[in-house]
């Protein structure tokens, strides 16, 4: 069956890095922002879409990416817990 190649253990201490990645991307007439699966709301607009991808990325660390039609990345908006502001 399967084998273990590997096994890393983390020290107590240590933090744990989550990182979130939401895709922006075009679909029919608007554009998808894609999180998780279930999780694909559509805008008619691209900046809607940047909106609503930063609102749900508020409390997290890691990026935004904005992918064109052929799937190659346009641009990336990086967030992390420095960026906010109490």
């Amino acid at each position: 069956m399967f084998t273990r190649t590997g096994y890393t253990r983390l020290p107590r201490n240590a933090k744990r890095l989550d990182v979130t990645i939401i895709e922006i991307r075009p679909f029919r007439n608007g554009w998808q922002v894609y999180e998780a699966h279930g999780v694909q709301p559509v805008f008619l607009s691209q900046e809607q879409a940047i909106d609503y991808a930063k609102g749900r990325a508020y409390f997290r660390s890691g990026e935004i990416r904005i992918v064109d039609a052929s799937g190659a990345t346009e641009r990336v908006i990086p967030f992390d817990e420095s960026e906010r502001k109490l």
